[in-house]
């Protein structure tokens, strides 16, 4: 007697299209995954790169460089040194007639606190002027060093600018050609001088960037101050 061996070939095709079925769903979840990564680092990248671009397009070096335009001017210095004679001379003196025509007379004198027979003649229009004293030939002994000029920040003209900032902002950045911005200056501990400063109205939700730079300022009397200045500004 022949034994019939009975297959089973729907279960074989059943399996076989399970599996690849599985291995077809796997791979579609793979690629969607991958899709979705890849779109939330492009999302990521284009608002990152929107806001670094706001704040990188903000031109804090140009507004620096006009506002020092707005309150810089050229300051004449001229160094004197006492008692160059040998032998010296008792109680020398200097005196600047000679050199009036040259550098003008709208000048201060101030003397080193560390060297009383060292003096600085400063020369500037906006400058308080000091008399020096009388000083009579026979006593004169000095020797003139050499005559610089520097820009420097005269604080009178930072006054200035804050009270046109203060009265017309608005025409004020038309001047200028700017956006919205604001200043202060600082001393060396970073308190903010307010009769120097000017805050703004900033919005809120906006992008600021902020940015200091080192600065020198000289008042009427001549007196030297290191201070900072600090730039604020906006969209």
């Amino acid at each position: 007697m022949v034994q019939k061996r009975y297959s089973r070939p729907n279960l074989d095709i059943y399996s076989k299209t399970c599996s690849k079925s599985k291995r077809s769903q796997a791979h579609v979840e793979m690629i969607l995954a991958t899709t979705l990564f890849i779109g939330f680092l492009v999302f990521v990248f284009v608002f990152l790169n929107s806001s670094l671009k706001t704040t990188t397009e903000i031109p804090t070096e140009k507004i620096q460089r006009l506002i020092l335009e707005e309150v810089q001017e050229e300051v004449g210095k001229l160094s004197v040194i006492l008692g160059s004679s040998d032998p010296p001379i008792t109680d020398p003196c200097f005196d600047l007639g000679e050199i009036e025509s040259e550098y003008g007379i709208d000048f201060r004198s101030v003397m080193d606190p560390l060297n009383t027979k060292r003096y600085t003649i400063y020369y500037g229009g906006f400058l308080e002027k000091n008399t020096l004293p009388s000083c009579p030939s026979d006593r004169q002994d000095f020797t003139l060093g050499p005559y610089l000029e520097e820009e420097i920040i005269i604080e009178d003209k930072i006054e200035e600018l804050v009270a046109r900032y203060t009265n017309d902002y608005s025409g004020l950045k038309q001047e200028l050609g700017l956006d919205n911005f604001a200043f202060e200056f600082r001393d060396i501990n970073s308190k903010a001088l307010d009769r120097f400063s000017v805050r703004g109205k900033i919005p809120d939700s906006v992008d600021i960037i902020s940015k200091d730079f080192p600065i020198r300022t000289i008042n009427n009397t001549a007196q030297i101050s290191e201070l900072i200045l600090n730039i604020k500004a906006w969209n």
